[in-house]
């Protein structure tokens, strides 16, 4: 569950829908930057550098740790610890520790936006979540009319992936060692009422349906009902930008880390949906 945060994951399934074929009509997307997993790839990665860097300082809330992970309850009827899916849907769960407005505008800036045209096109976003009714008082914009700025992103992970992107977690990120592998606890009939995972959002696997499967759910019923349309506006705006082939070429190669993958091509990428 999230809130504040949710017009970066948005931003970030509309850039991917331009240049990657990332289905966002579906789903928003909690990472984008292949970049930032070079060195914390998969779940082992990110534990290790846990408990060599993290464990002792920030835990999950240093930034290294955010930027390549999520947290998560392993079940929609999860009771805790810590949280709940049903006790903070309606409001969400953020971090406020950070300008939003200034992520938003870095993150435009990673996708190869034109520096000139930055502020612009982050308002023009900021307005376009207005109209839609998407909570942006964070960004300097308005609140959403309910109060109600929640957002549920269920995430689906191929069974064979799971032990590779996630692990059994504790608060704060240390690991469960009672329910591991997850994999193992997540495939037997014990209870997951009870139990927290961190999973490594990497968009080479979450930007691909054959890998992970998302879904989402906004707690405000105007910008729940129109989100679709919120994001074919939105790719729409941005395709502006990143429509033209060769920029696009450019922007991807830069998200994806300096080396595009097999099955990408140079043309609109919204008119192929088979990943």
């Amino acid at each position: 569950s999230y809130s504040f945060a949710a017009l970066i994951y948005e931003v970030q399934a509309a850039v991917g829908s331009v240049l990657f074929r990332f289905r966002s009509q579906y789903a928003s997307l909690p990472r984008l930057l292949v970049k930032d997993f070079e060195a914390t790839a998969d779940a082992a990665s990110l534990l290790g550098r846990f408990n060599k860097e993290f464990a002792h300082t920030m835990k999950d809330h240093h930034h290294s740790y955010r930027s390549v992970a999520v947290s998560c309850m392993c079940s929609l009827g999860s009771t805790g610890p810590e949280a709940s899916p049903a006790g903070n849907f309606i409001k969400g769960y953020s971090c406020t520790d950070l300008s939003f407005r200034r992520v938003l505008e870095t993150l435009l800036e990673s996708c190869y936006v034109p520096k000139a045209k930055v502020q612009d096109l982050a308002s023009q976003i900021i307005a376009l979540s207005e109209k839609h009714g998407l909570d942006v008082s964070q960004f300097g914009g308005r609140a959403c009319g309910s109060g109600k700025a929640g957002h549920l992103l269920q995430i689906f992970v191929r069974r064979t992936l799971v032990d590779r992107l996630a692990y059994a977690a504790k608060p704060y990120g240390y690991l469960d060692e009672a329910r591991s592998p997850l994999s193992t606890w997540v495939n037997s009939n014990t209870s997951a009422e009870v139990g927290q995972a961190r999973v490594v959002a990497n968009p080479k696997f979450f930007m691909r349906a054959d890998c992970v499967r998302l879904n989402v759910a906004s707690a405000d019923p105007t910008f729940h009902k129109n989100r679709k349309d919120f994001q074919t506006e939105l790719v729409g705006i941005l395709s502006m930008i990143l429509g033209e082939p060769s920029l696009r070429r450019h922007a991807a190669t830069g998200v994806y880390g300096g080396t595009l993958p097999s099955w990408w091509s140079a043309e609109d990428q919204r008119q192929h949906d088979r990943f």
